[in-house]
């Protein structure tokens, strides 16, 4: 099931497997807006970019936004809620079984000037995105299997970085409070198996939390704050 209010540029490209196109690679976008650009490609089975018995339905409300996603494998799932204008968000999922729940701002605050990209290549990761301010860029990478990344962006203008090489890692970042102008920035790497990693950032100071781990089984806390 496809919505469209106002005016809507909207280009799907799926490659379905099997029989049942809705049971195998389902698509559900309801959006309220204009000028808006939404590009799907989907390759195998199982596929489904918004459901309503996952969480939300996926969703997109304001103007200008161009969203891209992009799956390949079975059983993938990316759920997307986005509000506010001129957004450019980009997801690409090469794998089974992998995960994706993406919020963009929510009935309070908009999700402006956002540029969000994600890319994943393996199995069983897991990643839950939110970002509530505005004017943020939020780069996201996973090589790798069995992975859990859970990041929230809940301070205006704060951004973060994340690369992750390797199995069995979980990535826990948090930003709140008020920060200065230019908002708390996290720029993480990590290369191994088995590493726990929590990123706490919060106060009206802007910090900034520079942290790269290579082996197995690092455990890394980190809190700031004033």
């Amino acid at each position: 099931m496809i919505k469209n209010y106002y005016k809507m540029a909207f280009v799907m490209s799926a490659i379905f497997a099997g029989s049942g196109v809705w049971a195998n690679n389902g698509v559900y976008i309801e959006q309220v807006g204009s000028t808006n650009t939404v590009t799907i490609t989907q390759i195998g089975a199982n596929n489904r970019v918004g459901n309503s018995g996952l969480n939300q339905q996926s969703s997109i409300t304001g103007s200008t936004n161009t969203l891209t996603t992009s799956q390949t494998g079975d059983n993938n799932i990316i759920d997307y809620t986005v509000v506010g204008s001129t957004n450019t968000i980009s997801k690409t999922v090469i794998g089974d079984t992998n995960q994706i729940t993406f919020i963009c701002g929510d009935g309070t605050t908009a999700c402006t000037s956002v540029t969000s990209t994600m890319n994943i290549t393996g199995d069983l990761n897991t990643v839950t995105s939110t970002i509530k301010g505005s004017g943020i860029t939020n780069t996201l990478n996973i090589t790798g299997d069995s992975n859990t990344v859970t990041q929230s962006i809940l301070t205006s203008n704060s951004t973060s970085t994340i690369t992750i090489l390797g199995d069995s890692n979980t990535l826990t970042s948090l930003m709140t409070g008020a920060s200065g102008g230019a908002g708390h920035t996290l720029v993480a790497s990590v290369t191994g198996t088995s590493n726990t990693h929590s990123i706490t950032q919060s106060g009206t100071i802007n910090t900034t939390v520079n942290v790269t781990t290579n082996g197995n089984s690092n455990n890394v806390t980190v809190t700031t704050g004033n």
